[in-house]
């Protein structure tokens, strides 16, 4: 008789931990809130994949101050850019799981990146979601030339002259790419896609008028927009932002489909402890809910919901099915 396989193995094994002792569930559970409560025991490193000065690296000091007066230790915001968010990345997925370093993830890092590079040193599953800290909708924005006010004007102008109109990226599955072609296949239009090398030269294109339009996260456009030299259209949100309640979103527009975020979250090494990942949930999600943080990210246009690790992990999910619909038609195969 052939031995069980390892699903056969795991159904064996299951009722016997769900008999353990009470006793030893309990002690399980004691040690691991000791664990928690004494953790951490040095500071604590927080690594941004980005260079210093960006949203992402402004949010982690912001929550890593807040989370830090609650835990009683230094967070260290640690800056490794590179290879489209991939050095940071991996620097963190090879950590030791002991809870004494993160990760500031991005969209990019965990939901674009597996599906637009054929090889990266790292997976998704090589980490544990913490906290979710802020969302970026992204939006459509035009130089004041562009003959449009709204985006159903833009979308007219667009199909009744095909590639006349453009939009700067910074380069083949970059965000500004990729909301792009949501735009293009949700509206049907031909607009054509113009890189240049970051993202500062790509928002001087639009209001230089060397193109005629972007797709980014609104929040670097909402001062240009307020003083008139460019114009936001719409918000690839469910919901108006409170930062500029007057724009529309594409959802009102008729395009339910065209939802997008540029996000930031806390990830851990898979294996931190849930006690660890737990505690450091609660003090950044009560860092959020201060009032300092609260009206810093409602300005930003970059306040997200309060989530647990769970709820964290199913939003991310979530944003990966999106991108893939987006991504896999392309047929792209980039390298880091």
């Amino acid at each position: 008789m052939s031995p069980p396989n390892r699903f056969a193995r795991a159904r064996l094994l299951l009722p016997l931990a769900l008999c353990l002792p009470g006793p030893l569930l309990a002690q399980t559970a004691t040690q691991a809130a000791t664990q928690a409560a004494a953790w951490p025991t040095r500071p604590v490193r927080l690594v941004v994949p980005y260079a210093p000065g960006g949203l992402t690296d402004v949010l982690a000091r912001l929550v890593a101050q807040k989370a830090a007066e609650s835990l009683g230790q230094p967070i260290v915001v640690e800056n490794r850019p590179g290879a489209s968010t991939v050095v940071g990345a991996e620097a963190v997925a090879r950590a030791a799981p002991d809870g004494h370093t993160f990760l500031m993830a991005a969209a990019t890092t965990l939901t674009t990146n597996p599906l637009l590079f054929k090889k990266l040193p790292y997976k998704p599953s090589d980490f544990t979601p913490v906290a979710l800290v802020g969302i970026v909708p992204f939006a459509l924005i035009t130089n004041p030339a562009v003959p449009a006010q709204t985006v159903q004007e833009f979308i007219a102008y667009a199909r009744a002259n095909p590639d006349r109109l453009s939009f700067s990226t910074v380069g083949q599955g970059a965000s500004s790419h990729l909301v792009g072609e949501m735009f293009k296949a949700a509206t049907r239009t031909a607009l054509r896609d113009i890189p240049y090398k970051g993202s500062a030269p790509a928002l001087t294109a639009v209001l230089s008028g060397e193109v005629n339009a972007t797709f980014d996260g609104i929040t670097n456009y909402l001062p240009h927009a307020r003083s008139g030299r460019l114009k936001i259209l719409a918000v690839f949100s469910e919901a108006r932002v409170p930062a500029a309640e007057m724009v529309p979103t594409m959802v009102e527009s008729g395009f339910a489909d065209a939802v997008a975020y540029s996000w930031f979250g806390v990830v851990a090494p898979a294996g931190t402890p849930r006690a660890i990942v737990e505690r450091l949930n609660r003090a950044i999600n009560d860092g959020l809910q201060t009032p300092e943080l609260r009206e810093r990210l409602r300005a930003d246009a970059s306040a997200g919901p309060i989530l647990s690790p769970e709820g964290y992990g199913e939003f991310m999910r979530r944003q990966a099915q999106i991108w893939e619909k987006v991504i896999a038609p392309l047929k792209l195969e980039l390298t880091p």
